[in-house]
């Protein structure tokens, strides 16, 4: 048998790949909230990597708009990137999908309980409308459930020194006059900010911030006014690179995936693919889980290393870098090298010339910071 605590893209998907994997084992997974799907806190932007994890056909089905450039913004300059496709994705559809297929291959899912916690192999679970304890013994606990995952609590796997958060405050605006394929990004406002078009008149527009996120929020959607017709956001975990995400115990095995092992991109707050990757990477056992990380985990480490030195950057560093980034031999680099492929852009980049002494201010400013969380 297999408990996964978390009924997200990560947990959901984990699930149906296990049993498909071992359709022998009954496997159970435990969702707080009986609407799935919601609440929303995600942007839910895909790039084409998601075409290897999940069909096409089947992404197809729950996006709403699809991109094709990317506008990034320098306090007094910006610079317009073509790239090779972007998802915009109903949220809430893309997460009744994963949900239907992992029924589809056996799962059992529990909507409205919640996990109370494990002593070894013991799991207990509450049914959150009769207040029933509902107990399980099982080897093999997952934690999807968040960045402040409570089987993370539970198992001697939340150091609080190494979760760090973000506070995402996002709005979906009716509004007109705007290129629906274009994405605007600010990656000087808070720790970033974005316009993402979901359709011709609904944009999603948002911040992410350390503190002090909802003010920042309310300045920068002056920049696109327009009616708010639902507010959205939550916690963003930070990525930290050599997280401890499983462990095991005689006969019980308890592992992270999605969120809560932090698996995102420091960079733009994405965490649908890693979790995604991770789950596959579960999905082959807990045996050498880390093993099948090690792709996941450089990519996601470049994230990270990026993030801390782009960090410090000021306003007249930021101009510089958004002009330095308008040369054609850079353009190229930037529409050719999916930004999922965090590692192999950065070393694309840093054999340009215009680059290389970007490279070695970044290293600086981030030996040497001004601003941290």
């Amino acid at each position: 048998m297999a408990i996964i605590i978390g009924g997200g893209s990560a947990g959901l998907h984990f699930s149906r790949l296990y049993k498909e994997k071992k359709p022998q084992k009954e496997v159970i997974l435990i969702e707080e909230h009986t609407d799935i799907g919601k609440p929303v806190q995600c942007t839910g932007i895909l790039t084409k990597e998601i075409e290897k994890l999940i069909p096409k056909k089947d992404i197809k089905k729950v996006t709403l708009n699809e991109i094709n450039k990317t506008e990034v913004f320098s306090p007094n300059n910006s610079v317009i990137t073509p790239i090779s496709k972007d998802y915009i994705i109903c949220n809430v559809s893309f997460i009744k999908y994963l949900h239907k297929q992992a029924e589809k291959k056996g799962v059992s899912i529990l909507q409205g309980h919640r996990y109370l916690g494990n002593t070894g192999s013991k799991i207990k679970v509450k049914n959150i409308a009769t207040n029933k304890i509902i107990e399980f013994e099982d080897n093999f606990l997952v934690g999807a459930d968040g960045p402040s995952s409570n089987v993370a609590k539970n198992n001697n796997l939340y150091n609080q020194k190494n979760r760090k958060f973000l506070t995402g405050v996002q709005a979906r605006v009716k509004m007109k006059d705007f290129d629906k394929e274009k994405i605007d990004f600010y990656p000087y406002i808070g720790e970033y900010a974005w316009f993402t078009p979901e359709s011709d008149e609904i944009a999603r527009i948002g911040v992410a911030a350390p503190r002090n996120a909802k003010k920042i929020f309310d300045d920068f959607i002056k920049k696109y006014p327009g009616k708010i017709l639902e507010m959205q956001g939550g916690p963003i975990p930070l990525h930290k690179p050599f997280l401890k995400i499983h462990r095991k115990e005689k006969k019980f095995s308890v592992a992270l995936i999605g969120d809560s092992a932090l698996q995102i991109k420091n960079t733009t707050g994405g965490g649908i693919i890693p979790g995604l990757k991770a789950s596959v990477a579960l999905s082959e056992g807990y045996n050498n889980y880390s093993k099948r990380l090690k792709t996941l985990n450089r990519e996601l480490y470049a994230h990270y290393i990026l993030n801390r030195a782009l960090r410090n950057y000021r306003e007249k560093d930021w101009d510089r870098l958004i002009h330095k980034t308008t040369s054609p031999a850079v353009q190229k680099i930037l529409t050719g090298t999916n930004r999922d492929n965090a590692l192999k852009l950065a070393i694309r980049l840093a054999m340009q010339p215009k680059m290389i002494a970007e490279g070695t201010k970044a290293t600086l400013k981030m030996l040497n910071p001004h601003k941290d969380i």
